[in-house]
């Protein structure tokens, strides 16, 4: 497979891979919609053979980065392409960069991905999320990643 990433989306794309990768869009279209008209938004977005199949988005606000959002439809997950993708992303950002995110406790093969490039456990929001009921770790890690 040729993979290919751009920065240019819409909402109609972001939902529907959104979607397909979790069983249901976290988001609704709306939400997308008014992530992509701000200023602060950025997002990447993965093509396999022009395809698209995952992206990644965030809120920047100055020397910091919320990772909102990562996505890599089913077909192609197990592949490494989220690390892929993040790595080409954060690129883009400078060093000194402070990157956050939230993932569920439960979801390990994130966090290993996450702790992989660089990121750790800082806190834990105790039943942030629901069906399941879950915990979040709260995860950082500042710019430049770990190496590959």
């Amino acid at each position: 497979m040729d993979f290919t990433f751009r920065n240019e989306t819409t909402t109609e794309e972001l939902y529907a891979i959104a979607k397909a990768a979790y069983k249901g869009s976290p988001w609704s279209k709306q939400t997308f919609a008014n992530d992509l008209k701000s200023k602060f938004a950025r997002y990447m977005i993965i093509e396999a053979d022009g395809e698209p199949i995952g992206f990644v988005g965030g809120t920047h606000l100055g020397e910091e980065l919320e990772i909102t959002n990562v996505a890599i439809v089913p077909g192609v997950q197990g592949q490494h392409l989220g690390e892929r993708l993040l790595r080409q992303w954060l690129v883009g950002f400078d060093a000194g960069t402070r990157i956050l995110l939230e993932v569920r406790q439960g979801n390990k093969r994130a966090i290993k991905l996450y702790e992989r490039l660089g990121f750790i456990i800082y806190n834990i929001r105790e039943d942030y999320y629901r069906d399941p009921k879950e915990d979040a770790y709260l995860m950082d890690v500042t710019l430049p990643l770990a190496a590959e």
